[in-house]
């Protein structure tokens, strides 16, 4: 279909490799939104800085993950312009984010 619409177009440029990882794996919620916080405000710069996210993939059974929480933070960060980009980690599905810190 052409001119549909791209959901990605949201969440600024499509895949992008990523330069280094931050780990919040096994966090409460509290303590991996404070990482991911630390990691916003201390590495923005206008240079671009490339993370991986990793969280735990959602398993069955296994309660409530940090994906929501996680994204809705940097969706919120990316509306306000803290970073450049974002979008799911494509593998593990549900298993983290690549975010661009990079000026716009």
């Amino acid at each position: 279909m052409s001119g549909a619409f791209d959901p990605r177009t949201m969440l600024g440029r499509g895949g992008f490799d990523t330069h280094a990882t931050l780990d919040l794996r096994g966090f409460k919620r509290d303590a991996a939104l404070e990482k991911l916080r630390a990691l916003i405000d201390t590495h923005a710069a206008p240079a671009p800085h490339r993370y991986a996210v990793l969280i735990d993939p959602a398993t069955p059974g296994g309660g409530e993950t940090l994906f929501q929480p996680v994204g809705r933070y940097l969706l919120d960060a990316k509306r306000a312009g803290k970073i450049f980009a974002v979008t799911p980690l494509a593998d593990p599905p549900g298993g983290g984010f690549a975010i661009d810190l990079g000026q716009a």
